[in-house]
This record gives structure tokens, sequence and C-alpha cells, in this order.
């Protein structure tokens, strides 16, 4: 009985042991066993899969002490002579076989790490080369936002066995004074498709700009132009009134999914605020975008009451915009129960129209809570949306929808952080979504405080929050944390919480080479192309359009500079047509006085009022200098007959210069000229074309037309037979059109009167050719006599070498 008692224990610690492995790969915020008595592992192997490692704790990252953490570790008994090195394990089942050719190891180290697979080193960092042991210092001191950060290694796949792998770090603080110690590490298979490929024009490929100080115009990325379509003062083409400035958001809503025409909403974020609506098309021939209608959406009724300030907003899968009223002020004008301001409004871009949701009344949709509104982003299926507040409670918030594709039920969730942040760094990788309640009118007019009370994150001025098309993470920005935060929402929860941008300078391969660049602040509005390529907009610092690439990390960057905005300006609201070949933004509030400069139309604009532009790839937008090219109608003619020559040249030219050697008329401005040529002879044909776009490099076909020489007075076989080339290299095709039924005879005689060829052809009928060759002749000039039954017509051939 005590036999089997023993073997009961022993099946008991083995399963234990067992539930304590992991699997791969290794999330953020895992549990790892850790050492942090103070005991040297040196002459240990502590590393090895195989070593059992008795009296161990367990706890789940971030470990460490004197900063949040997950799990406290202790430093010994002396906070002036800390423990130098702490240890950490985590034992993972793998299969090599699914495993990348490199691994990515993401580590968080305060101060220094080494890191070991199955006992064996596979990277240090801010750590002295060997020989090093448990009193070995950091290289470095780690802080502020370093200390929080994942830094990116590469690791061979064949470091690991399939089965049972021990992934080991040891962690050294940089002296026994330090004030704190963190660890956490991610390990993942690599994704090398997260690089784009240039290898077929994008709107995401393009080259940085330069780093500068705001001018007094807009500055683009060189392989781009843009055209100016809408601007503050102008006329509306519908109704009464002249557009508004302080335009913001922009919402392309394309007719029927094409990506050439469609709907522009156009936000102008003024007290009291509105939102402009344009129809818009691209004309394929000039490749301008046309404004067939703008007109104001009508937002001001009883039921509405008024709008103010409206900021950001975002697009709905099922084709409507919703605009964001980035103001609270109280105040209940028509009594119906709701304060007028501070939430999203929806508009269907067809009618201009503020939506009615079956009430027979236009409304707010008052479900997702009254706050300072910025930005909505909404999932494919229409059933959740992301957004946040800029003031107020600064939280980022959830909407789950009772019924998909419909906004005026669900359920309202407030993000709350499982540890705060610190130094504006996530100090864990995990959240919790906060139920707020939102059934009632004052559930949501108080929504953001009792959110607030909730205990909900606050991240000081969410701009901004957008879904990933390759990874489906959310994306926010935090403009007043200078950062862009993502995480993955797993219904109730969140995991992988994370810096992705921000809080750091940039190197920018600009064009006169590698430069650093500050992030600065202003994190404003973000938009995902096709691609995967985050364009994100500033509003403060230099008011720069960044793009920061899918395979970019804090530790590895991958950031480009896009444009500048012209003096006073900001960039806001960017969205793409659904090829992804076309992106429209705002230039809002620039100075009065910069100077002008051509877009698109090659007309000049000022960017002296607010204004919505598009932009593309040159190849896409306005004209371009044409290619000259064109055909003629018959090469080979006799004198006195006539070429109807036919332009072929590219890029649309509107003006042409000919130039007919030998011709009558000798010049031409015609798209399509008939030209008469009277002296035989051989002749050059010169075409330049024109645009607004400039003037085609000079074409000239040499020696292009040939005019023979009729000998006689009358050439019975006018129109019958032709020779070519001619002038020739030897080679002669004779092509006769008539006469069916008729001998053919054709005689080649030089200068002298001697023959040197005679080729008969075929008494049958319709078209022949004949070919004669007289390529062992020097150069000389022969008569050819062609008879056709009993007509004869006489030609001058010349023979060139």
């Amino acid at each position: 009985m005590k036999k089997r008692l023993l073997s009961v224990s022993a099946l008991l610690l083995s399963a234990a042991i067992y539930a304590q492995i992991g699997s791969y790969p290794v999330s953020k915020g895992s549990q790892w066993k850790y050492l942090d008595n103070g005991t040297s592992q040196d002459a240990t192997d502590w590393n090895m899969p195989t070593a059992a490692n008795a009296g161990w704790l367990s706890g789940n990252a971030p470990l460490g002490y004197g900063d949040p953490t997950a799990t406290v570790i202790s430093y010994g008994p002396d906070s002036g002579n800390k423990f130098i090195t702490s240890y950490f394990y985590r034992d993972i089942e793998v299969n090599a076989s699914t495993l990348t050719e490199m691994v990515e190891f993401g580590v968080r180290r305060d101060d220094g790490v080494i890191v070991y697979v199955n006992g064996v080193e596979v990277f240090r960092d801010n750590m002295p080369a060997e020989p090093t042991n448990y009193m070995t210092f950091s290289s470095s001191t780690i802080d502020g936002a370093n200390e929080k950060r994942y830094y990116i290694f590469q690791v061979p796949k064949s470091a690991f066995t399939t089965g049972l792998n021990r992934i080991s770090a040891e962690v050294h603080n940089r002296d026994g004074s330090s004030s704190d110690l963190g660890f956490d590490m991610f390990i993942r298979n690599t994704n090398a498709d997260l690089a784009i490929s240039c290898d077929e024009p994008h709107i995401g490929c393009f080259s940085s700009i330069a780093p500068t100080a705001q001018l007094d115009h807009l500055i683009m990325a060189p392989e781009f132009r843009y055209q100016l379509l809408f601007k503050e003062g102008e006329n509306y083409m519908t109704g009464t009134g002249t557009v508004p400035g302080n335009h913001d958001f922009t919402a392309y809503v394309p007719t029927g999914g094409s990506s050439t025409v469609g709907h522009l909403s156009v936000n102008q974020e003024n007290t009291p605020g509105g939102v402009s609506m344009l129809n818009i098309h691209l004309d394929e021939e000039t490749k301008l975008w046309v404004v067939d209608d703008s007109k104001a959406v009508d937002m001001y009724d009883a039921n509405l009451v008024t709008t103010s300030r409206n900021c950001s907003g975002g697009l709905t899968p099922w084709g409507t915009v919703i605009t964001t009223e980035e103001d609270t002020a109280a105040g209940d004008a028509n009594g119906d129960g709701y304060e007028d301001l501070g939430w999203f409004v929806e508009i269907d871009p067809v009618t201009a129209s503020v939506k009615d949701y079956g009430n027979n009344k236009k409304e707010k949709l008052w479900a997702l809570g009254r706050m300072n509104h910025e930005n909505i982003v909404i999932t494919p299926d229409g059933t959740t949306a992301y957004y946040g507040e800029d003031g107020g409670t600064h939280c980022v918030y959830k909407f789950v929808a009772d019924t998909p594709n419909n906004f005026t039920s669900g359920k309202v969730y407030v993000l709350k952080l499982d540890l705060a942040l610190s130094n504006d760094e996530p100090s864990s990788a995990t959240a919790t979504w906060v139920l707020v309640p939102n059934t009632t009118q004052a559930d949501r007019n108080n929504l953001r405080t009792v959110a607030g009370t909730l205990g909900g994150t606050n991240f000081n001025g969410v701009e901004d929050c957008e879904i990933s098309p390759i990874d489906g993470k959310i994306y926010f920005t935090s403009k007043g944390k200078n950062r862009i935060y993502s995480f993955r929402d797993n219904g109730l929860t969140i995991s992988e919480f994370e810096t992705f941008a921000g809080g750091m300078d940039y190197t920018i391969a600009g064009p006169n080479g590698a430069v650093t660049e500050p992030w600065a602040d202003g994190n404003d509005n973000l938009t995902f192309d096709d691609k995967g390529n985050l364009w994100v907009l500033q509003d403060g610092g230099l008011n720069y359009i960044w793009v920061i690439r899918p395979n970019h990390t804090q530790s590895n960057p991958k950031i480009e500079l896009f444009a500048s905005m012209p003096a006073g300006a900001e960039p806001t609201g960017l969205t793409f047509t659904p090829d992804f070949k076309y992106g429209f933004f705002s230039v809002q509030h620039p100075n009065g006085n910069n100077a002008a400069q051509q877009d698109a139309t090659f007309g000049d604009v000022t960017f002296n009022a607010s204004a919505a532009i598009v932009f593309a790839l040159d190849a896409n937008l306005g004209a371009h200098t044409p290619a000259a090219d064109f055909t003629a109608d018959v090469t080979t003619v006799n004198e006195g007959e006539t070429v109807t020559f036919t332009d072929l040249s590219t890029n649309n030219p509107t003006s042409w210069s000919w130039t007919f050697e030998g011709g009558d008329p000798a010049t031409s401005t015609e798209e399509n000229p008939v030209v008469t040529y009277a002296t035989p002879g051989t002749y050059n044909v010169t075409l330049t074309t024109s645009n607004v776009a400039g003037t085609s490099p000079e074409v000239v076909k040499v020696e292009y037309i040939v005019v023979e020489e009729i000998l006689g007075t009358e050439n019975p076989l006018k129109g019958m037979v032709s020779l070519y080339p001619n002038p020739t290299d030897g080679r002669v095709t004779v092509d006769i059109n008539g006469e069916a039924g008729s001998d053919v005879l054709v005689e080649v005689y030089d200068m002298l009167g001697r023959k040197v060829s005679e080729t008969k052809g075929q008494s049958i009928g319709g078209n022949q050719k004949l070919d004669i060759n007289l390529s062992a002749s020097g150069e000389q000039i022969y008569i050819v006599n062609v008879h056709i039954g009993d007509k004869t017509g006489t030609y001058k051939l010349i023979k060139k070498n």
C-alpha cells in the first residue's frame, strides 16, 4: 500500500510539472519561473531542460520591482545593496518543423540580459562580453521609456529541438543601488511577409522628403501629385452660402464600390460645426477629379438642435458617414432628455442628410454615449466600433451593437489596463474591457463620467482608432503622450498591448542621406492602406504626414516621411479610394500669405485657406508630357499623290507641330493632316506634340515618304502598281493590285540601258507580289518597266548600300 501511495505521489508531481510546461509561441505576460534569493547560478545547470530547480517561484510577467509589475520579486534585505542578478526560465513544447528559419525574440530588460535556449547562449543585450558572472553589472543604465521597450533579436530555429525546450534569461542590474529591475519576453515566428513589396507601383511606395520646418507651400514625396478640390470661401453648388473653414475629417464613399465615382464628406471643425458633401468623379481622359456638386449637410432642426466642432469621424461598412462632435457644452434646448452636444451623428451621403432611425425624425447616435468624440472605426461585420475621447476621460471605448449595421442600441465598454502606464510605456500587455451603463438617457448623457469612475485608463488625448487589415489589431493615438498604442481584442480582455510608435527619434532615409528626426507631438489621424502601411497625420510638432511600415518595431524602426504642410496648417482626415490609387485629406487653417504653387492641373493654387485635396502617384493624376508618334496610310506614292498622317502620340496631346519635307503643306498644326507630294524623292517627317504638362521630344522619321517619278507624260498603270522600298538595299517588292487575268513582266535596266533583271508574274488574276533581288550590284539608279497585258508603266528605282 505504501509503495502504491509513492507511485501516486510521483504521478501527481509529474502532472504538476507538466502543467507548468507552456507551448510555442510565447506571448508577453506569460508565466515564468524565477529565482530572487541572491544565490549565484554560475556553477549550476539551471538553464538546462534537465534541471529541476527546486524551490523556484512562479509568476506572470512582467516581473521585477520598482515599477508597476505583474509579479514583484525580491531584491534582498538591503535596498542600498540589491542583488545584481535575477534568474528566469520557461519550459515550452516545440514542434521544430513549424518554426521559421529565424525565430523572433522580443525582450524587455532593465538593465542587461543574457538569454539561453537549452543552456546555450543565443544573445545578450546591454551586457559586457564574456566572461561574465553573477556579480557583473550591465553595460549601461536603462531608464525612462527604454525600460518598457521590447528589443528584437533573431535566433536560428536550429537552437530548438522538437519536444521540451527551456528558455532562460538572467537579468543583471546596473549596480546594487538601482531603483528597479524588470523582465518580460515574447517568442514567435518571424513574418517576412510584413515587409511591403514595391515591385509594382503603390500609393505606399515613395521616397521620404527631407525633414523640414513648415514652409510657405505644401511639400509631398517626389513620386506624387496633388489636386486641390474644395476650398474655404467657395460658393456651394447646391443651396446658398459659402464653404466654411477648418476642414477636418474626409471620407470617400464609393458609388457601387467605384474608385472613380463617389461622395466626399468633409467636416468643418467650427462652433457651430458642419459637414459638406461633394459628388465627385475622375475624368479618365484628363486624369483629374471633377466636383459635380457640393452642398452643406442640414444638421440643424428641432430634433438635432445643432452640431459643434465636427472633428474626426469614420465610415460604416453599410455606406454611411459618421461625423463626431468634440464639444460637450451643456444644454437641452428641445427638452428631449438628451444633452444637445457631444455625440456621433450618422449621415447618408446620397441624400446628404442625417439618418432617420424609424422615428420620423433625425437623431444622433445616443447609445454610444456623450463625450468629446474624435474618430470611430467599425469592424467589417458591422458589429463593433472603437473610439476615443480627446478630453474628459481621455479613454478608449468599445461599442458592441445589438444588431449588426445598426448602432442605435448596444453595449459600451471602457478600456482599463491591468497595470498603469509608466513613463508613458505599457507596464504589461493585458487589459480588461469594463462594461459602462448606457441604457437610460441619464446613462448616455453621463457615460464618460461613469467610465472614469470605473477605472478607465486615461491616455491623454485619444485622437484616432483604426483596425489593421494585416493583423486585425486595434491601433490608437495618444496625442498627449506622443505615442501610437496597439492591442489585440479578445472579447472581454485584450492582449499584446504595446507602444507601436512614437516617444523617440527615428532615422529617415531622406534625399540627402539618413537624418534623425524627432517624432514630436500631435499624433492625430490614422489611416491604413491595403498593404498595412499606417499613415499618421500630425497636428503638432512640424505637422508632418508619416508612414509607418507594417514590419516596423520600436527596436527596428521602419518609418518614412511623406509630406509637410504649408505654414500654419495641419493635415487632417486622410481617406483612400477602394483601389488605393487615390487619397484625400484636408489642409486645415493654413496661413493667409502662403505662396502659389502648381497642382496636378498645372494651374496655380494657394493654400491660404482650408482646403481638401486628392493625391496620387504621378502617373495616376493629371496631364503628362506627350510621347510623340505617328503613322501614314502609305509611305510610297507617285508624284502628285497625297498621304494621310495619323497621330499616335500618348498622354493626350492638345497641340501638334508637323514638318513635312517636300510636302504641301510644309507644316501643319492639325492632329491628322493630309499632305501632297509633287516632287519625286525621299523625305523626312517630323512631329512634336504638347499639352499643359509640356512638349514632347521631337520625333523624326528619316526618309519616311518615298515619292516615285513617273516617266513619260502618263502612266497607264497609275494606282495599280507600287514598288517598295525605294530607295532599296537590293530587295524590292512589286505590288500589283489590278488587271486580273493579264500576263505580268517586270524588267529592270541600268542607266546604260542594259537589262539586269527580268521577272514574270502569273496570269492568275487579282493581287500579286513579285520579289526582285538586286543585291549583287552597287549603288546606282535603275529604270523599272512593269508590263501588264498591253499596258506599261515606267519607274525610277534607287539602289543604296
